[in-house]
């Protein structure tokens, strides 16, 4: 199933270039050639096509002439001449599939409790415990006489749980599990990985691999990222920092580029691309207002020497202001 679902990423992600291309220079033959033959190669390699192409339509191929955040009129079609055009091109492209293809609807089916864009929920438990979920967030909670089990489908959760004797509990996230009888701790599910951070108490990691489990401890002001191919990593953190959005703060240390802007896209009612991947693979360090996610967007851009392209209200590009 995983590698169904991978071919067909792999090949939404080629008919998104061949679109870019054909959109480029549409009196390109050679351009025009190649994406016929791609087409030819499979039924697959078709339908991947259509539907790039369907999203694209949808989004009304997007206006020719936008304004930026300062107001000046940009001309994407210039911009489309110039060395970055491919990559912004692309990521204009790549935010209409990723609406198009997220999959909200699974979540809606799938959880217990999620949250909306910006919106932050206090929940109390059946068994007393407290879950803080922060935005676009969502769990599944499953609890049965020896065991109590919440799973995190998307997004960031902050857990004060109430010790109960022989009746453990796990938070689980992907291929991480985390055990615990009586503590506060915050676990977060993104792109890049999982990561598990505890205020106080102890907790027990568990990363299962196809070779190798692997079972870490946890204290207060402890964290751990494990990454989506098991690699994992620890380091130190103020305990007042943990689950700090809960407080609209965004405290970050070292993180990627990328990270940030996935958290920041969480109070952001649009989507946000990175255009590049040298630039979405810079650190970070700061504090940022989640309040405020797009003045703490052009921030981040800033100290990277990137800009930030306010496309409309529901699409906004990070690229590299450098040639």
């Amino acid at each position: 199933m995983t590698s169904d679902v991978d071919d067909s990423d792999s090949l939404r992600s080629e008919a998104v270039d061949w679109l870019v291309r054909i959109q480029a220079a549409p009196a390109d033959a050679a351009a025009r050639g190649g994406l016929d033959s791609w087409l030819a190669t499979s039924e697959a390699h078709r339908r991947a096509y259509r539907s790039v192409e369907r999203v694209w339509k949808l989004t009304g191929e997007l206006p020719l002439v936008t304004s930026s955040s300062s107001g000046e009129l940009v001309d994407l079609s210039r911009v489309r001449r110039t060395r970055h055009a491919w990559g912004l091109a692309a990521a204009v492209l790549a935010a209409c599939v990723a609406l198009w293809f997220f999959p909200s609807l699974k979540l809606h089916f799938q959880a217990d409790h999620l949250t909306g864009v910006a919106e932050l929920r206090e929940l109390t438990l059946e068994d007393g415990s407290i879950v803080h979920l922060d935005a676009a967030s969502a769990i599944a909670v499953r609890y049965d006489k020896g065991r109590r089990e919440v799973e995190l489908l998307a997004g960031q959760a902050f857990f004060k749980v109430i010790s109960a004797r022989d009746r453990p509990f796990v938070v689980t996230a992907g291929k991480v599990a985390v055990t615990v009888k009586g503590t506060a701790f915050d676990v977060g599910s993104s792109r890049e990985g999982v990561s598990v951070a505890v205020q106080s108490g102890t907790v027990e990691v568990l990363i299962s691999g196809s070779e190798r489990n692997v079972l870490s401890t946890l204290t207060r002001g402890e964290r751990m990222v494990v990454g989506r191919q098991g690699a994992f990593a620890r380091s130190q953190v103020a305990p007042g920092d943990v689950a700090s959005w809960r407080e609209h703060r965004l405290v970050v240390d070292g993180a990627t580029l990328g990270e940030v802007v996935d958290e920041l896209g969480r109070h952001h009612r649009g989507v946000i691309m990175v255009s590049d991947r040298s630039l979405a693979d810079r650190r970070i360090t700061g504090v940022f207002d989640l309040r405020r996610p797009l003045e703490a967007l052009h921030t981040v851009a800033r100290t990277q020497h990137g800009s930030v392209l306010e496309i409309s209200p529901y699409l906004t590009i990070v690229s590299s202001s450098k040639p």
